[in-house]
């Protein structure tokens, strides 16, 4: 463009980066990004699904973090399931539930499927699968003969202890290459968030979803 019209436009986001943070190319663009997505964008009472062949509903930055998130999910899942490889450990739901009972021995069964979100029928083939490979058992509850508490056995806490330092690589990989200061800003907005969401999955399981948007998105 021969008047450097884009030039032009982009000259102000650039003192202001400058003036804010500062940084190379890279972290130029990740502050150009957040500035058009969040801070700019104007929010609609009522916005547009409609579609049609000439015609497409806006892109929301709700929708774009939903879609990220999931997307490292999977990627993150993908790390995990190899670094879990050769460690007698199956799956990233065998590792938490193993992990958990490190820090809180002794849960009943309803409770560890409840501490993984999980639902009750798949919660209890994950456990009856550690079960079997002998790095879980149920023993008695002292104060209750009718109910059984979940132990590692020494081969579940061998095997888990191992497994550490396993995911602790696939942990490295998933975080990419985000300083310190992001590492530390983004698992302080994580952790709000699932706080957030821990309180709706405690209170409101079973509401349905314009219900949970009218209780705690629109008031």
């Amino acid at each position: 463009m021969s008047d450097y019209a884009l030039l032009k436009e982009l000259l102000p986001y650039m003192a202001q980066f400058e003036a804010e943070s500062g940084g190379g190319v890279w972290d130029f663009c990740q502050f150009l990004r957040r500035k058009l997505m969040f801070d700019e964008q104007t929010p609609s009472a009522s916005p547009d699904f409609t579609q049609s062949e000439n015609h497409l509903p806006e892109r929301f930055p709700e929708v774009e973090f939903a879609t990220l998130l999931t997307g490292l999910y999977r990627f993150g899942r993908h790390y995990v399931k190899k670094a879990l490889a050769q460690t007698g450990i199956n799956t990233l739901e065998e590792f938490g539930f193993l992990a958990s009972l490190i820090r809180k021995p002794g849960l009943l069964k309803s409770e560890l499927i409840q501490l993984h979100l999980m639902e009750i029928s798949s919660g209890t083939e994950v456990i009856k699968r550690l079960i079997r490979s002998e790095m879980m058992e149920e023993l008695p509850d002292p104060d209750d003969r009718r109910a059984k508490r979940l132990h590692l056995t020494l081969k579940g806490r061998n095997t888990i202890m191992a497994a550490f330092f396993e995911m602790y690589k696939a942990s490295r990989i998933i975080r990419g290459n985000l300083s310190d200061e992001e590492l530390a800003e983004t698992t302080s907005v994580m952790e709000k968030l699932s706080v957030f969401h821990w309180h709706i999955h405690e209170k409101d399981k079973l509401s349905g979803i314009e219900q949970l948007l009218e209780k705690y998105i629109n008031n």
